[in-house]
């Protein structure tokens, strides 16, 4: 993942957690600018920032480096359902996805 996906999904998560960039800065106790600066690619952001960001925002960590951080709750549930099923079905459900 490239350091602008990575800066283009911290707004992401912010937006999601109808945040404005100063209010997560300031939960952070840094400058009121950070997030913003941080979003902008101005300032290099630590994996420390990254997780307490994350953290404010209630985003887990795996969602968001997740191939598609959108579908993440709906791909977790599938992957689940299907790890649950017994190795006949899980072959019967490949069969009718090929088809």
């Amino acid at each position: 993942m490239e350091i602008k996906e990575i800066l283009t999904r911290i707004g992401y998560v912010r937006n999601k957690a109808n945040l404005s960039a100063r209010e997560v800065s300031l939960r952070m106790g840094m400058s009121p600018q950070y997030v913003a600066q941080v979003e902008s690619g101005r300032i290099v952001l630590t994996v420390e920032k990254l997780l307490q960001i994350l953290s404010i925002c209630d985003f887990s960590i795996e969602r968001f480096f997740s191939s598609n951080i959108d579908d993440y709750n709906v791909d977790t549930e599938l992957k689940e359902l299907i790890e649950s099923l017994p190795y006949n079905k899980k072959k019967n459900i490949i069969e009718f996805i090929k088809k």
